[in-house]
């Protein structure tokens, strides 16, 4: 009888085990920080490229020049002289002004690009091994040498309610010798110094504590092309103490934010707010492993440096915004200041424009639910009314769980899509009449922030390509 009971028992176990196992995992969702959800409820932000690359063509190789053609003679090295850069009549509150009429929550200044010409008085000095930072504004004529760009562009930011942000290259830097990360032997110009590639680490690291520490706290930080991966603990740690509270383009990190993967202000739907790193550009992953929301930056006329040409048309720049905003994506619209340091009027003044335009749209909705509970959410429209867009909302804080979403009008399919996030703009291809409009939505515990309903066409409708879907939008 024992041995029969050992048998049965050794047979039962197997039965045991599998009756009595746990399921396997579901999908984890990476989920966003504080500080990454409040970078994209701004939605909108702006980045100035002001630099030496406003007068003369300068950097190391074809490939890697700051400026125009037009504006210097090229080269494989050019690092003109830090007098080159006098703006006489910089005027940074009117950008300031200028962003804030587009409806820009924050600003990017780039205070070194390529060139490696600081717009702020970097202090950064090594005696040990004989350096001293002198490419940088205090060498200007422009107030005898006493200016500070990035001083005077905070200042007009804290006037009218705009973030800052500071973009400091840490890969390129023709001053410094250095290309894609590394420092290349020997100097790059008559006054350029010759240092190793640990003293470069060395000259970083304390350029971005002094950058990161004088100018109060930041909304974003910019690593053009990444950032040094042989200091990644170290910059991490730098952003922790002095900026927490800045998102890190293509930085390290827990705030990180990376590249739409594209200049033209268009990126490629769908766009999710995952993807492998910061360094992933493009539209991301529906099952990417960290939360790293997107940018789209694009040029608000014809080149990230001041080149004299005119401002882009309001039919580009609305579908712009939407293939930016209305895809989950951060619309990031550039400001060139001309060799003065001022901002000529017709930028200005379609800056002022387009903020006009997106108010008077989505200022006002036809129809609202807020903060709607459960996956399927009814709008019922006013007699008379008319819709011809519907901006869809994700509350994010515990990812992005959408997959799916579906829009009915009285029944029929006006619209459907994937990706949700941020906000996702639907647009029902022309206005029409209904009295009863539906979003549903699918995915693993998904919840809505907010659903509404517009009309815009009694504005001037007009069509733009979209370059990077090759098709023609109604904007």
């Amino acid at each position: 009888m024992l041995g029969a009971r050992l048998c049965t028992l050794v047979l039962a176990l197997p039965w045991r085990t599998a009756a009595h196992s746990k399921p396997p995992p579901g999908p984890t969702y990476p989920k966003p920080t504080p500080t990454q959800l409040r970078w994209m409820e701004d939605e909108i932000g702006a980045i100035g490229h002001f630099n030496m690359g406003t007068y003369q063509r300068c950097g190391i190789g074809e490939n890697l020049m700051e400026g125009r053609k037009s504006i210097g003679l090229g080269g494989a090295v050019t690092v003109p002289p830090p007098e080159t850069f006098a703006p006489m009549e910089l005027d940074a509150d009117t950008w300031v002004k200028a962003l804030k009429s587009f409806g820009a929550k924050h600003a990017v200044l780039v205070v070194s690009h390529g060139c490696g010409f600081n717009t702020f008085p970097n202090h950064v000095a090594f005696p040990e091994f004989g350096f001293k930072y002198t490419y940088t504004v205090a060498r200007s004529p422009w107030k005898n040498g006493k200016g500070d760009v990035a001083r005077e562009f905070v200042t007009a930011c804290k006037k009218y309610g705009v973030r800052p942000g500071f973009y400091y290259g840490a890969m390129n830097n023709a001053f410094l010798n250095l290309v894609h990360g590394k420092i290349l032997p020997g100097q790059s110009c008559s006054f350029c110094p010759d240092i190793t590639q640990d003293q470069y680490y060395k000259i970083l690291l304390a350029s971005l504590r002094q950058l990161w520490t004088d100018y109060g706290p930041l909304a974003e930080v910019w690593f053009d092309a990444g950032f040094p991966v042989d200091i990644e603990d170290n910059v991490t740690e730098l952003l922790k103490e002095l900026q927490p509270g800045a998102v890190a383009f293509q930085g390290p990190g827990e705030n990180v934010i990376r590249w739409g993967g594209t200049e033209t202000g268009h990126i490629q739907y769908p766009f999710w707010s995952a993807a492998k790193s910061s360094l992933n550009a493009g539209p991301g992953s529906i099952d990417g492993p960290v939360f790293a929301p997107g940018e789209a930056d694009t040029t608000f006329g014809g080149g990230w440096f001041w080149n004299g040409g005119s401002p882009k048309n309001m039919s580009e720049l609305i579908s712009s915004y939407h293939d930016s905003v209305g895809s989950n994506a951060f619309w990031l619209v550039d400001w060139a200041p001309d060799k003065n340091g001022t901002l000529r009027s017709d930028y200005v003044a379609r800056y002022q424009e387009l903020g006009n335009w997106l108010r008077a749209c989505y200022g006002t909705p036809v129809a609202v639910v807020e903060k709607p509970s459960g996956t399927t959410v009814t709008l019922t429209l006013p007699p008379r009314s008319e819709v011809d867009r519907v901006s869809i909302q994700e509350d994010q804080t515990n990812g992005q769980r959408i997959r799916s979403y579906t829009v009915t009008l009285d029944g029929i399919i006006a619209a459907n899509g994937t990706s949700v996030g941020n906000k996702r703009i639907a647009m029902l291809n022309g206005r029409h009449h209904g009295k009863t409009l539906v979003v549903s939505v699918e995915g693993d515990a998904p919840t809505l922030k907010r659903v509404a309903a517009f009309n815009c066409s009694w504005q001037v409708e007009s069509v733009a390509p979209n370059p990077a879907k090759g098709k023609v939008l109604v904007v």
